[in-house]
């Protein structure tokens, strides 16, 4: 065989084996999932939101312990940090200080966080101390009827102007609502915690008691 006749049949097996892989490439199954780029799950995991511990600290500073049943200023009998007495509940003998501690774990697990598990936006560690102060002492209902929508759209305007209704309670006298200076210094300084992102170190002195 000649030398040109040589050169032709390599060229033609070249041609004719990069038809065969184009054949192949097109023909050959796609996997999609090993083609797509791995991205990131584009939702956030998130926890419910609970109350800090310095803020737990707080409000049990603010309600002082009280080892025997008293009224809360409302009409309803009260015992240890701010316990409103339930049905069945009976205290005539007084409460130690860890019992009113224990006290005081329960209600935070019963009242507060189950209404913290509403809150369907993301909210810094102010807020949400400072929503958890306000429902624990207002109560979950009191929350849920007029914070917890505007809290939800990001109406925080609103929800803060809100708050400061809650100022007023029953004397215990004259039996008429009134302002009373206790709650009203404690809505400010949970207006004032909402309103702000960082620690009000400077303000955990004022926390009134009730």
């Amino acid at each position: 065989m000649t030398r040109e006749a040589l050169k032709g049949r390599a060229i033609r097996l070249f041609a004719a084996a990069i038809v065969v892989v184009a054949i192949a490439s097109l023909s050959a199954p796609r996997f999609p999932a090993l083609d797509a780029t791995v991205t990131p799950p584009t939702t956030p995991v998130t926890t419910p939101p609970r109350m800090s511990d310095s803020e737990l600290a707080r409000i049990r500073g603010s309600e002082a312990f009280i080892g025997h049943v008293y009224d809360d200023g409302a009409g309803n009998p009260t015992i240890g940090y701010g316990h409103l007495i339930r049905p069945g509940e009976h205290f005539s003998g007084g409460i130690t200080q860890a019992q009113a501690d224990s006290l005081f774990r329960q209600d935070v697990e019963r009242v507060v966080n189950p209404a913290l598990d509403r809150i369907t936006v993301a909210l810094n560690q102010n807020q949400v101390d400072a929503l958890g102060s306000f429902i624990f002492n207002v109560g979950t209902g009191g929350f849920i009827k007029n914070l917890l929508t505007s809290v939800n759209t990001g109406a925080f305007e609103e929800v803060t102007n809100r708050m400061l209704q809650f100022i007023t309670g029953r004397d215990a006298r004259s039996g008429r609502r009134q302002v009373l200076r206790g709650l009203l210094t404690r809505r400010q300084f949970e207006v004032a915690l909402f309103k702000n992102p960082v620690p009000l170190k400077y303000l955990s002195g004022i926390m009134p008691r009730s």
